[in-house]
């Protein structure tokens, strides 16, 4: 039990991530098993509005397609590369028990057994995307042909000799990843995956219609959605099950729709119409609000990483402002320095009681010395993520503050710019390169609306070191 509450506090704190395309594509069958028969498939249809999906899997000759567990194992892999800090030589080394922690698996008796045939699968099975691959950096559809993993490589530490050839924890791997995968990747086409969510969902088809059915609600570039429908053959074609019956579909996807509909990620599941025609309706539970950029800028600079900020400005936008002066004035007057400035700050926010005074005083100087709400910075209207459960709230969000960025200055804006570039990529742009940019804000040649999600996307995916290329590419030094 003791290893299992070990494994479960790692996953915890590991700050998920999914590659879109893969995720989108579901190269990897949900089905916990398939026939032995079963070495190849192809798939040519349309799930969504980014397009048609056109994908082709072929195994080797003694090994089946990928499938169940398989993708739980991409999602390590693709983990295990940003933890890694993205490699220049795609190569992956770690322990067979790291590598299914960053994959959300529980350990259990026969995981390291199934890791291994896992591996030998993503090795020998070849896809071959047709138009459907997206190039995040070229922003068009391409066409790629590969295995996810080119290689592989154990070192077993072991001399006992019938446990040569086996995986355990210590094991070591390396691993050779696509070069398809690993340039994605490095082009900030990921999506937050929340592992602990993840890692607690019970199967592998549960996990990988919640991966696809993340990808429909929330699409890349798109405002997230509160309702996806598909038609019932396309869906389950889509995720495996190919020649299927209609009602064998509908039985298979069961269990993963209850499980889901307990855990609140969705509220209803609806079929409507008959035969060939039936189609399926997700309602997905509370959908957050866009995070503004600027609160999380604040919180990152007083010391929480990215996803704590995240989290924070979803869940408690309206305190934040006021939180973060209290914090600073606590520091402050603290008669030791405080050691855990992060803990300190997450507690105010789910313990403010215990912080009374200092917020109390807070409050009362604010309001004793009002900011400023003259053209130059109106005063930002703060959505609640709980508020915000539809897409025409977010809507009117991206409404407000695309207003607010037009109502600035061309000072104004520069300033705002300035202060964001400084505080949210200080590590990653040199201050010619902020300067630059905040005038090309300021001037109205780029725009701070834009720029500013863009900072949002970037720190909630830990991806700044490529939002930093994209922004050079806009400006000539």
């Amino acid at each position: 039990m003791a290893k299992e509450s070990r494994q479960a506090k790692e996953i915890r704190q590991v700050q998920g991530h999914d590659e879109r395309n893969i995720a989108r594509l579901a190269l990897a069958l949900a089905q916990n098993r398939v026939p032995d028969t079963m070495q190849s498939w192809e798939k040519q249809l349309t799930t969504d509005a980014l397009g048609a999906i056109h994908v082709k899997c072929v195994a080797r000759a003694d090994a089946v397609v990928p499938h169940g567990l398989d993708n739980d194992i991409i999602v390590g892999l693709v983990n295990a590369f940003v933890e890694q800090g993205l490699p220049t030589t795609g190569v992956l080394q770690l322990s067979a028990y790291r590598l299914l922690t960053l994959a959300g698996l529980r350990i259990g008796g026969r995981q390291y057994s199934e890791l291994l045939e896992s591996l030998r699968r993503l090795q020998g099975s070849t896809y071959a995307i047709t138009d459907s691959w997206f190039d995040g950096r070229q922003h068009q559809w391409t066409s790629e042909e590969f295995s996810i993993i080119s290689s592989f490589s154990r070192v077993d530490a072991t001399e006992l000799a019938e446990e040569i050839g086996q995986l355990r924890a210590d094991t070591m791997l390396e691993i050779q990843l696509a070069r398809a995968i690993t340039r994605s990747v490095r082009n900030g086409h990921l999506r937050p995956l929340d592992l602990e969510f993840y890692s607690q969902l019970s199967q592998p088809m549960v996990r990988t219609l919640y991966r696809s059915l993340e990808e429909r609600r929330a699409p890349a570039g798109k405002l997230p959605t509160n309702e996806y429908t598909v038609p019932t053959r396309t869906w389950g074609e889509h995720l495996g099950m190919q020649g299927w019956r209609l009602d064998k579909i509908r039985r298979a996807l069961e269990p993963a729709h209850e499980e889901l509909l307990g855990t609140k990620y969705l509220l209803e599941v609806i079929y409507t119409g008959r035969g060939e025609t039936q189609q399926l309706t997700y309602r997905f539970g509370k959908v957050a609000a866009p995070v503004d950029a600027e609160l999380l800028a604040l919180l990152t600079k007083n010391g929480l990483s990215a996803p704590n900020a995240m989290k924070i400005v979803q869940e408690f936008p309206e305190q934040i402002t006021a939180t973060v002066a209290a914090f600073t004035k606590l520091v402050a007057q603290a008669r030791t320095p405080v050691k855990n400035r992060q803990g300190l700050l997450v507690d105010m926010f789910h313990n403010p009681d215990k912080y009374a005074e200092y917020l109390e005083s807070t409050t009362s100087e604010s309001q004793q010395f009002p900011k400023e709400t003259s053209s130059k910075r109106p005063v930002k209207a703060a959505v609640k993520a709980a508020d915000a459960p539809t897409e025409p709230a977010a809507e009117e969000w991206e409404a407000r503050q695309a207003a607010e960025w037009q109502g600035l200055t061309p000072e104004a804006r520069e300033k705002r710019m300035l202060k964001l570039l400084q505080m949210m990529m200080p590590d990653v742009l040199s201050k010619e390169e902020i300067g630059v940019i905040s005038t090309l804000v300021g001037n109205g040649t780029l725009g701070g609306l834009e720029i500013s999600r863009g900072l949002t996307k970037a720190m909630a995916e830990k991806n700044q070191e490529a939002y930093a290329q994209e922004l050079r590419g806009y400006i000539a030094l």
